[in-house]
């Protein structure tokens, strides 16, 4: 990435696809609805995993649990979707975007620890437990 900075960008929007730091979202049905074959009737309490949405393999493929840096751009669900937007989208993205470049930068050699590999967690906000790495 180092020597191509717009990958940068690229890594942000597919690590936030890949690992969505936001888990679920609940909803309430509004209108009696079919929803996959399933009635969901006016009322009902919903929970969407929008971790799963972002690695649905009928949108993404068959790599869709791969972190693939060059998989073509496409909108995801990490910051939700629709009037539940996210309005501090674009912040974080920049907070992101920056605090990457910035340690490529100052540590050009860092990579991930193959031995200890990060361990996600979370059902509502998602994060690695630990995040080891080498350079």
């Amino acid at each position: 990435m180092l020597h191509d900075p717009s990958l940068v960008r690229d890594a942000v929007e597919e690590g936030l696809r890949w690992i969505s730091p936001i888990g679920t979202q609940t909803r309430r049905a509004l209108v009696e609805t079919d929803l996959g074959g399933v009635t969901v009737p006016q009322g009902a309490n919903l929970g969407l995993l929008v971790s799963s949405a972002n690695r649905d393999e009928l949108v993404w493929g068959p790599t869709a649990a791969s972190f693939d840096l060059f998989r073509p751009r496409r909108n995801h669900a990490a910051f939700g979707f629709g009037s539940h937007f996210c309005s501090g989208h674009h912040f974080s993205r920049v907070q992101m975007r920056i605090a990457l470049a910035r340690l490529l930068e100052r540590f050009p050699g860092i990579r991930l620890d193959d031995e200890r590999p990060p361990v996600f967690d979370g059902w509502e906000f998602r994060a690695p437990q630990h995040l080891h790495v080498r350079w």
